[in-house]
């Protein structure tokens, strides 16, 4: 049975220049027929009840309330019994949403920020402001959603180490729980992309992701994934079911989802989704599929790999599976074996796609 259920709302209120996922501008009519199409996805779905359920996007706060009702109405066939997150970005938040989030039972939310820096946010295109931050931040107090994760991002062009050391202590500030901090990628088909944008070379990109892991942890925020840090009790459980490398299942255009040995991914032209055409791609996963792509997805992981539970659900013992790439890594302490478990090393961390390279 799939852990956990991810729902795709592709609207935006406007386009930002990085964002390379499925998505597009709103459009009341438009945004009711895709929950339509939505809606008749969900009643395909057999299994009925998920340990974690995740809206994101796009930009799902983009709905207007009476679509949120109906949202929630189609995820409500579901028996939601962990967390339950819900995406949004603060100029498409206020008062009355917040209650609708609450209503519905979403314990937490994801709060798209990427930065605090006004040039930065514009060379993203991005267009709230710190009035829309605080009035965001209002209304989850006054609903009482506490559980909150901030994203940001770095790597810009321009951007220096001070400035992202200022974004990064304005967040700890911040009444928040989790922090994901993700370095730009530029992809060829965003805005960015195509305007030929650069981000900032590989020495400024270490600089930068070494002060991010040493400023966090003093904020009493402890990274546990690559790019995600959290106080105490708040990682992200919809996350760690991907990088459990556990069945999930996804609906809405784009949607991916893992069950029973296929990965599959859902259509991403809206026009198709609309027609009732909802996944595009299917793909059998082979013994070795499985076997390396747990071990991407849990090297992400700061615990690292459980080497019993891997080796009860793959049938192989890691260590010896992988025991050039292993060895190596061992060797110039790139990974670690620590208490059951293999993991990068603090060094590791830092060339942890190099190592994949060596178990592919």
């Amino acid at each position: 049975m799939s852990k956990s259920l991810y729902v795709h709302i592709p609207f935006c209120s406007h386009m930002c220049y990085y964002c390379d996922f499925a998505k597009r501008r709103y459009e009341e009519t438009l945004a009711d027929r895709y929950l339509e199409a939505l809606n008749k996805e969900a009643d395909r779905i057999e299994q009925k009840s998920f340990d974690t359920v995740y809206i994101g996007g796009g930009t799902p706060s983009s709905l207007s309330c009476r679509q949120l009702e109906r949202l929630f109405e189609i995820i409500e066939r579901f028996e939601v019994k962990g967390e339950f997150t819900f995406e949004i970005n603060p100029e498409s938040f206020d008062r009355e949403k917040a209650e609708i989030l609450k209503k519905h039972g979403v314990s937490r939310v994801s709060i798209g920020l990427q930065s605090f820096n006004e040039r930065i946010l514009k060379e993203a295109g991005r267009v709230h402001d710190d009035k829309d931050i605080e009035r965001t931040f209002e209304c989850l107090d006054k609903c009482g959603i506490t559980n909150r994760s901030i994203d940001l991002m770095y790597g810009f062009e321009s951007e220096t180490l001070e400035e992202l050391e200022k974004d990064i202590e304005k967040a700890v500030r911040m009444d928040v729980t989790h922090i994901s901090i993700y370095e730009l990628e530029v992809h060829e088909n965003t805005v960015l992309g195509k305007r030929g944008y650069r981000n900032c070379d590989e020495e400024t990109s270490y600089l930068m992701y070494k002060l991010i892991r040493e400023k966090l942890p003093e904020y009493g925020f402890v990274q546990y994934e690559i790019s995600n840090f959290a106080k105490e009790g708040y990682q992200s459980e919809h996350n760690r079911t991907y990088w459990h490398y556990d069945d999930y299942t996804g609906i809405g255009i784009a949607a991916a989802g893992k069950e029973n040995h296929v990965r599959y991914e859902n259509v991403r032209e809206l026009k198709k989704y609309l027609s009732g055409v909802y996944c595009e791609d299917h793909l059998p996963l082979s013994e070795e599929d499985e076997r390396f792509e747990a071990v991407m997805m849990g090297l992400r992981l700061i615990e690292g790999i459980d080497l019993k539970r891997y080796q009860e659900k793959y049938g192989c013992y890691l260590l010896e599976h992988y025991s050039d790439a292993v060895n190596k890594h061992l060797a110039n302490g790139n990974l670690i074996v620590n208490d059951g478990k293999l993991c990068l090393s603090d060094k590791g961390i830092y060339v942890m796609n190099d190592i994949l390279v060596d178990f592919m």
